[in-house]
């Protein structure tokens, strides 16, 4: 018998009502579509970060969350996204489909027991349902030679596993009362929630911009921004900490000084933030301060002496994602630990990846691949240094220091990407990254 697994992830549905909601109708009528043009044993695995808990208020500034706000949450939810949880259903109808959900880091409430039963309902009408299942370990192997998991465990800021998940990743308890959320979460929901809200666009770059970059961009417009950030982000470290202690008066207004000493403070707190973190085990280097971000320092640096427009280009110009690489680090380390593995599969990055292990080892047998699926959210293009420097480069500017969602002068790069996994039963499986291109009547492509 043929076997299919779909695996998606990062969909990033919130209340529909806020700039950081993610799934709008492009995405529900693509999500429809892939749906629909599925037959035979299928299994939907949303492989984390579908319902975007973090993103909607209520917050709890105190670094944790509890089945109460949780519920509030999710009601908000899906009120917001009832033709989501319908599209569900119809596909459940059908008895040979099923549908598994896996943690992420912006659904870290699915660890709740009352969460699980209220989506269940949401899409069955029934607090359970034997073809809805959420998977209790960090990861989820749905075929023995696959291994999926959200990908946020090899990420400092997104890591957790505290009171949920043992080494192993298996689960400590399935009814915990409260969850304390990832060092991000919580930075994200005291400190730098009002800049994701007045620059949406951070979170929809690709490539992704780190925070120095952001930092060093925000330096140039909005140095209000970056000084009550700072400010808030003092507020969570275990001692105090003078903020911006080396600024002269008037010195917030140049760039390149705000820039260096805003980053001082953001190093301090992230060394206080790994000091204090009981669970965090790397196997990189990854948080300590590399070659490599020293080298981003001094040309951001350089950067900020230069007129606004020579900046920005330094700025927006691409470099490796840390995050990502960090990521595909822990994945391989999957891959290299279990020979019997074919298929390592994430999310959690936004950036799709495709890399194969063992290459010519073995032939076809030795061979391992690493894939990530990116995300349905909408990705944009950061400025290029010619559009910066183009005629209507100051255009651009104004609407990056004050951006108005009804004109989007960014480039649009989303890709609807997925991962598809056919095995005869019993047999070896066979996975591809594909792409969604339509709306219900669309079609997908195996991707480049």
């Amino acid at each position: 018998m043929s076997l299919t697994k779909i695996v998606v992830s990062d969909l990033h549905l919130a209340d529909g009502v806020s700039v950081l909601e993610c799934f709008g109708s492009r995405q529900q009528e693509a999500f429809e579509g892939l749906l629909h043009s599925q037959s035979g044993n299928v299994e939907l695995i949303i492989n984390g970060d579908c319902i975007d808990f973090l993103v909607t208020a209520p917050y709890d500034l105190h670094g944790k969350t509890n089945i109460t706000m949780a519920l509030q949450k999710l009601d908000k939810i899906i009120a917001a996204h009832e033709p989501f949880f319908a599209a569900l259903h119809t596909f459940l109808e059908l008895p040979e489909h099923s549908i598994s959900f896996i943690v992420g880091n912006h659904d870290i409430e699915l660890c709740f027991a009352e969460i699980r039963e209220r989506i269940c309902y949401a899409i069955s009408g029934q607090t359970s349902h034997a073809r809805i299942y959420f998977s209790p370990t960090r990861f989820y192997r749905p075929l023995p030679d696959v291994y999926i998991e959200h990908g946020n465990f090899y990420d400092f800021w997104n890591h957790t596993t505290d009171g949920l998940w043992d080494s192993a990743g298996q689960p400590i308890t399935l009814t915990p009362s409260q969850i304390k959320l990832p060092v991000g979460s919580h930075y994200f929901q005291h400190a730098a929630h009002p800049i994701s809200l007045k620059y949406a666009y951070f979170d929809h770059f690709e490539p992704s911009f780190n925070t120095m970059r952001q930092i060093a961009l925000l330096s140039l417009l909005d140095p209000a921004c970056i000084v009550e950030t700072a400010h808030l982000t003092a507020q969570l470290m275990s001692y105090q900490r003078p903020v911006l202690a080396n600024l002269a008066a008037g010195e917030e207004h140049i760039p390149l000084r705000l820039f260096e000493e805003t980053l001082l403070d953001f190093v301090a707190f992230q060394e206080d933030m790994i000091a204090h973190k009981t669970d965090w085990h790397p196997t990189t280097s990854d948080m300590q301060i590399s070659p490599e971000a020293i080298m981003e320092f001094t040309a951001l640096r350089a950067a900020l002496e230069l007129p606004l427009v020579e900046a920005m280009a330094v700025i927006c110009n691409p470099v490796t994602y840390q995050m990502g690489e960090s990521v595909a680090h822990g994945m391989r380390a999957v891959l290299a630990n279990d020979p019997s593995l074919r298929y390592a599969i994430a999310g959690h990055t936004h950036m799709k990846r495709n890399d194969t292990l063992n290459e010519g080892q073995q032939g076809e047998k030795g061979r391992q691949t690493y894939l990530n699926t990116a995300s349905w959210t909408v990705r944009l293009a950061p400025p290029t240094p010619a559009e910066i420097s183009a005629p209507q480069g100051q255009d651009l500017l104004s609407w990056l220091r004050a951006p108005d969602w009804q004109y989007n002068p960014l480039q649009d790069i989303t890709q609807l990407t997925f991962a598809l996994i056919v095995a005869e039963e019993g047999g070896p499986s066979q996975a591809n990254l594909c792409t969604w291109e339509g709306g219900k009547d669309g079609h997908y492509h195996i991707a480049a």
